[in-house]
């Protein structure tokens, strides 16, 4: 690619901050936000010019504060980025949190609202109107602690490391030996990491138990009975219920385990075992060596540029601006908080990538699907306000996996063996059958904890035990690893950190499917939809999004059923 066909995006001239705005200070901040608040609104382009200059100063300070977060995970043991944070949370976020109600009301209120475009504004009006009605001024410092308490996570299990053959390994670079052909080698090490885990696992415990009481505090003083209702509108769920979730967590159950149950079966058949052990799950059933895609990550962002550019010229150039940029961190590594991330950057319009690469199979999923959620970041960044841009979960994650299943059909370009392709394919069908699943034990384990505010850990780890036995295949012997299975749900960065994030990978994995069904069929036009939807932002309803991206926002048995029986059909041509 010519350097001089790519030119790298620049932030946009500043119409409205001046050189004195300082994010890391709220006298720098405030000025902005005073004047918003008191300046009159006589006409619809004067609104306009409002929004602009509050977008302007939305973007500045989201871009600062997550530029602070970014540098809490990519070094856990920084004690001046940890001081930052607090400083974040104690000093800038409770003001700008009151200023922004303040904000929201004033539009909700100004009489030429209803002259904006409908089309374009809906979503973000009804979003907001119903942040003013949630809004408690008790809350924001109650929310303040909240944000404090989840950074904890990411430094308690950014510690977390093994020796193993006399080597310090991060529990990432560890996973590496669940591929290995030695069964004595994946159950040492899967203990190893286990008893790690074990060592907070009161720790984590005792952090969980605080927050669960510390948002259903926010829910109560908001008016709500639980934080599970105040956390649907909170995070925008006009398309569906609480109610719905729970028919969904049914139709999985009928649906989707008992294909997990055969392929269980298969599986150990294959293997030759009397008992099928939780450190057989990922091993190659064929006894073929681990697959490795790359030797390191500068070779996973070389490949997964050129996988991209395969697909569309416009998705390989975006993760080049990134490299060029050094927005990428990918490599694990001792202190690094755990887990991997795409964090948009509002006011660049250029995102950043964080994973914890080691090399394995899972890491170029990782890759791509981070790489999914950049590339939206790109499309979406064109539109006018930064409040366009802040999309729901649902959304951000058909961007992910959509790119996943399309980019598949390139991943010739890390596997160069046709053999290797196919097994690597399978793979991940699998896996996607398993997040499934997933999805909804995390998604039931948290309805039951915010239903159940009062529940001891003890409590809180049977009932993971339950749920998660309830969606598992039903051959697996825990026997000997019980504790491990119990506190399973403290590895899952989500309860933490963003609570009830959990339910729209399951959805969106079922819009990724539709996309990629459609892709098989006409490439060209699937990714033309996807582009269309991804480039619409927040600026259309969920289901609207869905229609254009050429799926359906249809989580119904029957739904599930039918896009099984696709993915088994693509599965068996893969045998």
């Amino acid at each position: 690619m010519e350097e001089t066909t790519l030119a790298l995006p620049q932030r946009s001239e500043r119409q409205f901050l001046k050189d004195d705005f300082n994010p890391a200070m709220w006298a720098g901040v405030e000025p902005y936000y005073k004047q918003l608040l008191e300046r009159e609104i006589n006409s619809l382009p004067q609104l306009q010019q409002w929004l602009k200059n509050w977008s302007e100063l939305q973007a500045a300070l989201e871009e600062n504060n997550r530029w602070v977060y970014v540098h809490t995970t990519i070094d856990t043991t920084d004690e001046k980025a940890k001081a930052a944070l607090t400083n974040l949370y104690q000093n800038i976020y409770p003001q700008a949190t009151a200023c922004n109600y303040q904000l929201e009301k004033k539009l909700i209120a100004c009489p030429y609202t209803e002259q904006l475009d409908a089309g374009t504004f809906f979503t973000t009006i009804r979003k907001m109107k119903k942040q003013v009605e949630m809004f408690r001024a008790e809350n924001i410092p109650l929310l303040s602690e909240m944000n404090i308490k989840q950074s904890r996570f990411d430094e308690i299990t950014g510690a977390h490391s093994i020796t193993y053959n006399g080597s310090e390994l991060t529990l990432q670079q560890a996973a590496v030996y669940f591929t290995s052909n030695n069964r004595q080698q994946r159950e040492d090490v899967f203990r190893l990491v286990g008893e790690r885990r074990l060592q907070d696992a009161e720790q984590l415990d005792q952090l969980l138990s605080e927050l669960v009481k510390l948002r259903h505090q926010i829910a109560l003083n908001a008016g709500y009975e639980n934080y599970l209702q105040y956390r649907f509108d909170e995070l925008s769920r006009f398309d569906y219920t609480p109610a719905d979730c729970l028919a969904f967590h049914k139709a999985v159950k009928e649906t989707v385990v008992p294909v997990l149950n055969r392929l269980a079966n298969e599986r150990k058949a294959k293997l030759g075992y009397d008992t099928l052990r939780p450190w057989d799950l990922e091993v190659d059933t064929s006894g073929q060596p681990p697959l490795k895609p790359v030797n390191n990550t500068n070779e996973l962002v070389e490949k997964t540029i050129t996988c991209f550019n395969r697909l569309d010229r416009y998705f390989g150039e975006r993760l080049e601006i990134m490299k060029r940029m050094n927005y990428l961190d990918l490599e694990s590594r001792m202190g690094k908080g755990p887990g991997g991330y795409n964090m948009t950057m509002p006011e660049i319009g250029v995102p950043f990538i964080f994973m914890n690469s080691a090399n394995t199979e899972h890491d170029l999923i990782t890759m791509v699907h981070e790489g999914g959620h950049a590339v939206h970041t790109f499309l979406a960044h064109p539109l006018e306000l930064t409040a366009f841009k802040e999309v729901t979960s649902e959304i951000a994650e058909v961007a992910s996996m959509g790119m996943e299943l399309m980019s598949m059909e390139h991943w010739d370009v890390f596997y160069t063996n046709s053999n290797d392709l196919n097994r690597a394919k399978r793979n991940h069908l699998n896996h996607i059958l398993g997040i499934l699943a997933k999805t909804c034990v995390g998604d039931s384990f948290q309805f039951w904890m915010y239903q159940n505010p009062e529940h001891t850990a003890e409590e809180r780890r049977k009932k993971w035990k339950e749920l998660f036995l309830e969606f598992s295949a039903d051959n697996i012997d825990w026997t000997g690893s019980e504790e491990f299975l119990e506190t399973g749900y403290q590895k899952i960065l989500h309860f933490y950190v963003v609570p009830l994030y959990y339910i729209e990978y399951a959805f969106a994995q079922l819009g990724a499917l539709a996309v990629w069904k459609n892709f098989k069929a006409n490439p060209q036009k699937a990714v033309q939809d996807y582009k269309n939807a991804l480039s619409l932002g927040f600026t259309k309803p969920i289901p609207v999004f869905y229609e254009t991206a050429g799926a359906k926002f249809d989580f119904s048995k029957e739904r599930i059923a039918e896009l099984m029986g696709f993915m088994e059909a693509e599965m068996k041509k893969l045998q």
